[in-house]
């Protein structure tokens, strides 16, 4: 069993904020809780700043990455697009314990494109797409990318519990995991992606309870808890304001420019899959839109029915089996289907 969740909603803009259980072994969780947000911070920082260079007409989605990564030109990855990477299209692996073999984030630069599956091979939901993502960012801005989420995200939208590396409030924050144990089991069983690196090559692995530091192991270990991909913390309060604030975007009155914004979440050549935004469908339609996180969370928008749903947990937090955040946040959305929707 999950130790603790939030289940946060905003409908019409009134908001509403649930709580259960433990955010660590023995402290209650409360409404301002924070939590690691994992691949969520694909969509509230990594998407959310390409979106404003798209705006800007600084960058493109049909820029090619060579353009800005040169050395991805030398790895048969020519052709690869800012968009294929937004739809997990590059042909770019899954997932890799890159902190394994490279000792920093610029020598994982130089490899991260070098294996994979061609190119127009299909959808391959990739934490290296976004890492790749990431360091386009910033090579475009020239700044670091947790500069760039304060200067182009947070600080515009008011954002001030969400940020990289750990928790605005150390003292209140869900414990993720027991250490690295997921990513341990990952690369002892080969699933669900295989790898080449073995446990016994690296000696860092944490074997604490993770409160206040990133759960994911190539964000903490090699880029130091700020990622494309993961490195984000926050709480539902701020994550309901994100959602809102795209809401209101759609409506043309938000900070992000409607055509842009609808042009991420139409699905591309996956139905379940937007430019960064992924797609939650229902009787053949999209019913939510927005993405999971490995943690226990969830965040997502359903434009028809003027809703933000937030889930935030600590599945991983158990001896036993995780429940999984698709299980949690199904049970979670048809709570709110049953008392909203009549």
């Amino acid at each position: 069993m999950t130790p603790g969740k939030i289940f946060a909603s905003s409908i019409d803009g009134v908001r509403s904020i649930e709580r259960e259980g433990l955010r660590n072994l023995d402290q209650p969780v409360n409404e301002k809780t924070a939590c690691d947000l994992g691949s969520v911070t694909k969509i509230v920082s990594t998407t959310s700043i390409i979106m404003k260079l798209v705006e800007s007409k600084t960058i493109a989605v049909t820029d090619q990455v060579e353009r800005y990564l040169p050395e991805w030109a030398s790895y048969q990855r020519a052709g690869v697009t800012i968009g294929d990477l937004l739809e997990h299209q590059s042909g770019l692996r899954e997932w890799q314990p890159l902190y394994i073999s490279q000792e920093n984030g610029a020598q994982a630069r130089q490899v991260i494109a070098k294996d994979g599956y061609a190119h127009g091979s299909g959808r391959h939901y990739s934490d290296l797409g976004f890492i790749t993502l990431g360091n386009v960012i910033t090579e475009v801005l020239g700044t670091d990318l947790e500069s760039a989420f304060k200067e182009w995200v947070s600080n515009p939208l008011g954002l001030k519990s969400t940020q990289y590396r750990a928790p605005i409030d150390p003292s209140d924050v869900f414990a993720s995991s027991f250490g690295d144990r997921a990513e341990i089991e990952m690369i002892r069983t080969q699933i669900p992606y295989k790898t080449t690196e073995t446990l016994e090559e690296f000696t860092q692995w944490r074997d604490h309870i993770l409160e206040g530091e990133v759960n994911d192991g190539n964000s903490f270990h090699l880029y130091k808890g700020v990622s494309g991909h993961a490195g984000l913390f926050s709480t539902a309060e701020d994550l309901l304001k994100y959602g809102e604030e795209l809401l209101s975007s759609l409506h043309g009155d938000g900070y992000f420019d409607r055509k842009v914004l609808e042009s991420f979440l139409t699905p591309g050549r996956d139905q379940m899959q937007g430019l960064g935004f992924r797609n939650w469908i229902e009787a053949g339609e999209i019913e939510y839109w927005g993405h999971t996180g490995f943690p226990g969370v969830t965040l997502a928008i359903s434009p028809h029915r003027k809703n933000v749903l937030v889930l935030l947990s600590n599945r991983l937090l158990t001896e036993e089996t995780p429940e999984k955040t698709e299980d949690i946040f199904a049970d979670f959305r048809s709570t709110m289907r049953n008392r909203y929707i009549k």
